[in-house]
């Protein structure tokens, strides 16, 4: 008896060994010729990688690089125990895409094909996509011209040494100022004690280099920033998971990962969580901290949203109530201001130091001059509170726009109303996860953070992130409108799979 819709029917035809195009190329080029003509639908799965090589009579590293160069060109994504998936479209016509000697996805290390699903994996097929993937504040909201008037000062008088190289631990001028801005805000620490970075995820993978080796463990809150996940595992280490409740990581369950895992660092993100929102408490920040101190392990706090808050001001940052030493701070110039000025910093005990700035040094010498010195003429200026207090006020309209629009459009999502930051994390009503989720909000034209790309310890596919401070309130309105939408149609999904289940044996 024969399954209708089986993998027998799969209306490719095998690659032809005698051919000039290489085998995977070939299937490459006829899956998405498939999807082109409407054979292959997105949203459809499509055959393991087993059963494909043994029905067109090829090798299975054969159908891995066909599957992997398909993801690379955004059409198929992989899943893990739930197989290979449609979810985009080719542009063009047959045989545009450019034709390679080598198959180069298969190359790539298990780290690289890990970061790429989260810069490229979500789909992009409609032509009006409304981006709550994104992690930038809305550019209508950048201190465009109170940057170009401090520029305009710096080049004015400017001398040789703005376009000279830095030293690796930063810019005197700037080390300078941070260590003034900081002390503002709770945190003393000398010039001496601050590297500069070209970013927040620069540090990420400074701090990685300078600590961590094969085999070590890092401890993070569950879920966490995603891009965190790659930087501490390219580097060798292993991540584990703790959860996160309303008032932020689990203390007995941060005390009882560290007795058995005796991480070399815990990292966290204690004020508007990504991707949660959540504030962690101030008793457990001091909880937190004590146990870092019995445990004899470093925190990593990072602290990128901590300015932007709706209403009161969040607790006294873990750096601030530091005695013993033990915590690195991270901030970053490129999410309180613009992502495109490539600054942010690291401010550390005076032993951790030398290994941050031998592994700064070896990543890229030493972020830009030019770049620091407008970075620290902005923070000593009014123009940087006023800018915050708009930044403060506009991310908080956006939000409740956001809030508003879900409990109309989305009633069966749930999710708790963040106090600051720039994310909301929803629960999708059961069972649909972000496997069905994700093509359908691409045929409605939205997109969505998956929750899988956050989890530490797999997981979390039922829930996905939001992005409230990169758009317009009108345009939040619509994107939520798609999203709804979007979610009633990947309910429908799950519903008729069962039925369509049974009836496919004749």
């Amino acid at each position: 008896m024969r399954r209708r819709g089986s993998y027998e029917d799969f209306p490719i035809a095998p690659p032809d060994p005698q051919g000039s195009t290489p085998l995977y190329l070939q299937l490459v080029e006829g899956i998405e010729d498939g999807i082109r003509k409407g054979q292959f639908r997105v949203g459809q799965r499509l055959p393991a990688e087993r059963d494909l090589a043994a029905q067109l009579g090829v090798s299975r590293t054969t159908v891995t690089g066909a599957y992997q160069e398909l993801e690379a060109r955004g059409l198929l994504r992989g899943h893990v125990g739930r197989g290979t998936i449609v979810v985009g479209t080719p542009a063009g016509t047959a045989g545009s895409a450019p034709r390679a000697a080598l198959a180069w996805p298969q190359r790539a290390s298990a780290m690289a094909t890990q970061a790429a699903q989260i810069w490229f994996g979500i789909p992009r097929t409609h032509p009006d996509i409304v981006a709550f993937d994104l992690g930038w504040p809305d550019p209508k909201l950048y201190p465009v011209e109170a940057l170009e008037s401090l520029l305009g000062e710096l080049v004015g008088k400017s001398s040789a040494e703005l376009y000279a190289g830095a030293p690796p631990a930063g810019d005197p001028v700037l080390r300078g100022v941070l260590s003034r801005w900081l002390a503002s805000r709770g945190i003393r620490t000398e010039p001496e004690a601050i590297l500069i970075t070209t970013g927040a995820l620069q540090g990420l993978n400074v701090v990685a280099r300078a600590f961590l080796a094969p085999g070590d463990v890092v401890v993070t809150e569950s879920p966490t920033f995603q891009c965190a996940l790659v930087a501490f595992r390219w580097a060798g280490a292993e991540v584990v998971g703790v959860p996160v409740d309303h008032e932020g990581i689990e203390v007995e369950a941060l005390e009882e990962a560290l007795a058995r895992h005796r991480p070399k660092l815990v990292y966290l993100l204690p004020t508007f969580h990504n991707p949660t929102g959540v504030v962690l408490s101030r008793d457990r920040r001091r909880a937190v901290l004590e146990l870092a101190a019995r445990y004899r392990v470093p925190i990593v706090e990072s602290d990128l949203y901590g300015e932007i808050f709706f209403e009161d001001p969040p607790p006294p940052r873990l750096a601030a109530l530091d005695q013993a030493g033990l915590v690195i701070y991270q901030g970053s110039f490129s999410k309180i201001a613009v992502p495109g000025l490539r600054v942010g910093w690291l401010a550390a005990p005076r032993g951790a130091m030398v290994p941050l700035t031998a592994a700064k040094g070896y990543v890229d010498l030493h972020t830009g001059e030019l770049a620091q010195r407008l970075v620290a003429a902005f923070l000593q200026s009014p123009h940087l509170e006023r800018h915050l207090g708009r930044l403060r006020e506009e991310c908080r309209v956006r939000r409740d726009q956001m809030v508003a629009a879900l409990r109309q459009h989305c009633p069966d999502l749930r999710f708790r109303v963040p106090p600051g930051g720039y994310y909301l994390w929803a629960e999708l009503p059961a069972p649909v996860t972000t496997d069905e989720l994700l093509p359908s909000a691409a045929e409605h034209g939205v997109a969505v953070r998956p929750g899988p790309q956050f989890a530490p310890d797999g997981g979390l596919d039922g829930h996905v992130r939001l992005c409230f401070a990169a758009l317009e309130p009108r345009r939040i309105a619509e994107g939520v409108r798609r999203l709804g939408a979007a979610v009633a149609h990947a309910q429908g999904r799950v519903e008729r799979r069962p039925r369509q289940a049974a009836a496919s044996v004749v």
